[in-house]
């Protein structure tokens, strides 16, 4: 049974005077329970949660928390596979996901900036929708926000083309242990002078700032794609394929391998004809400016796959 120290009134009380809108200071057993855990094993359970709704209001947050001598766990979504949401020395949670705007998607110089609250998924959707692509793509992306993204250092499938999260961190407004709110980077691409702080925040989950605000860079959307799956009698072929991939000098912006074992559990799901009586698949994915290279690259890769053992490319 999860257990914490209680919180003292006081501290409540203060908390409730930074936060004064209704639900945005819990305390309550039932309220405490679901911000002790992500989606690892590791449990703790906070003394109280913080809804914040600004940057201004997470560092009265933090100056409390240091008069107080309580640890501070930054939040999001909570979807993390690290731990690092989960407040192993109880203290204050501050959870973001009241600061979930898109303060401005700026098309002329390809950047975003968020707030920490944002899920992936509606940044995606949104940017597309104007042309646009931001190219980290967690598994979670429909239920992670950016704030821990950002603090995850978060990829994805197209992680292999495209990079993580940090290669797209341009600026962020992080509140320090201090309470201070700075701010780091910008929109300039070439801003080089002095310290990368943008780096050291961005991984860190958590623990060196709150992040509250990101700019983020942006890439025009490929307006073409297509994606394949070849089929392996053993596991070994698939992954030399892969070897043979990247030697050859293509960059397809995704590649998944599935064992037959996660095969079984996603066609007993999803019903989609997977080939489970095989030992692997593995999965890729193409984009590009032009249909012709596209076409070209996938091409390559099938033939890659046949001569790596492939017994079969659906395209």
């Amino acid at each position: 049974m999860l257990k914490t120290a209680p919180l003292p009134a006081r501290v409540f009380g203060e908390l409730q005077r930074i936060l004064p809108r209704p639900q945005a200071v819990l305390s309550a057993r039932e309220d405490l329970l679901v911000y002790g855990y992500d989606g690892t094993w590791y449990e703790g359970l906070p003394q109280v949660v913080a809804i914040p709704e600004s940057a201004e209001q997470v560092a009265e947050i933090v100056l409390l928390a240091n008069r107080e001598r309580l640890a501070v766990t930054p939040r999001a979504m909570g979807s993390s596979l690290s731990g690092g949401p989960v407040p192993l020395r109880g203290g204050i949670v501050i959870d973001t996901k009241r600061m979930n705007r898109i303060l401005e998607i700026d098309e002329t110089n390809f950047v975003a900036v968020v707030q920490p609250g944002v899920i992936n998924a509606d940044l995606q959707k949104a940017v597309e929708s104007r042309g646009l692509f931001y190219p980290p793509d967690p598994s979670s992306m429909r239920q992670s926000a950016i704030g821990g993204n950002v603090a995850e250092n978060a990829g994805g499938s197209r992680c292999l083309k495209y990079g993580v999260t940090a290669d797209y961190v341009m600026g962020l407004q992080v509140v320090l242990p201090t309470g201070e709110i700075i701010r780091t980077g910008g929109k300039m691409v070439k801003n080089v002078t002095g310290y990368n702080l943008r780096a050291l925040f961005t991984g860190a989950e958590g623990t060196l700032g709150v992040v509250t605000e990101a700019t983020l860079r942006l890439l025009k959307k490929p307006p073409f794609s297509m994606t394949a799956m070849a089929v392996f009698a053993s596991i070994v072929d698939a992954a030399q394929c892969v070897t043979e991939v990247m030697s050859a000098g293509l960059t397809p912006c995704a590649i998944e391998m599935m064992d037959d074992v996660t095969m079984s559990c996603v066609e007993e799901m999803f019903h989609l004809g997977l080939p489970v009586e095989r030992e692997a698949i593995l999965l890729f994915a193409v984009d590009g400016n032009y249909r012709t290279i596209v076409d070209g690259e996938m091409e390559a890769l099938s033939e890659l796959a046949r001569k790596a053992g492939a017994l079969e490319v659906r395209v």
